[in-house]
């Protein structure tokens, strides 16, 4: 299945825009715990929680997923001072080359392994890039699979519904 499930992630990491819809069951984040660069065990849901967050699903082998990374770090820039959180999950990958890439590319916002493909399997996350967006109550407002405008949008509104600010660090993010 591991096999199976690496395959299809190589198969899909395309420049597509195509955005996909959720899984009727899956609205909010499910309990997979992942590890920081560091090492420690973290769930997503708790580094997230009480505020609106945009996770990326990626890889370090993916060139869609790498050239999202300086738009990503734009967005983070912009709105870590508004509450909201850019979380990277690096799916599929060991955690040693997950650092190392993200020191290499000194990437600034926090970013979780999923070695075992607990959070993708758990989303039926099949593909990268891929872009979930979550409000401050941890549901699940949006899914596709790069980051771009509607992303972005889905994101700008999480925000303002979130506390306001989500227009003009968004907006500056775009730029």
């Amino acid at each position: 299945m591991r096999v199976l499930s690496i395959l299809l992630l190589v198969a899909a990491c395309a420049p597509a825009h195509t955005t996909l819809p959720p899984p009727a069951t899956v609205t909010a984040l499910p309990p997979c715990e992942l590890r920081t660069l560091d090492g420690r065990p973290a769930r997503l849901d708790e580094v997230s929680a009480g505020r609106p967050a945009l996770v990326s699903l990626w890889a370090t082998w993916c060139e869609a997923c790498a050239r999202e990374l300086d738009a990503l770090t734009r967005v983070h820039e912009a709105t870590r001072g508004a509450g909201a959180a850019v979380i990277g999950v690096a799916v599929g990958e060991r955690h040693d080359d997950v650092r190392r890439f993200v020191e290499r590319r000194n990437l600034p916002y926090l970013q979780l392994v999923d070695e075992r493909f607990q959070l993708a399997d758990a989303l039926g996350q099949t593909r990268v890039p891929a872009t979930v967006v979550l409000d401050r109550h941890g549901r699940i407002v949006y899914r596709g699979g790069v980051f771009d405008e509607t992303a972005l949008a889905a994101f700008k509104k999480a925000l303002a519904d979130g506390n306001g600010a989500g227009d003009g660090a968004a907006n500056a993010a775009a730029r």
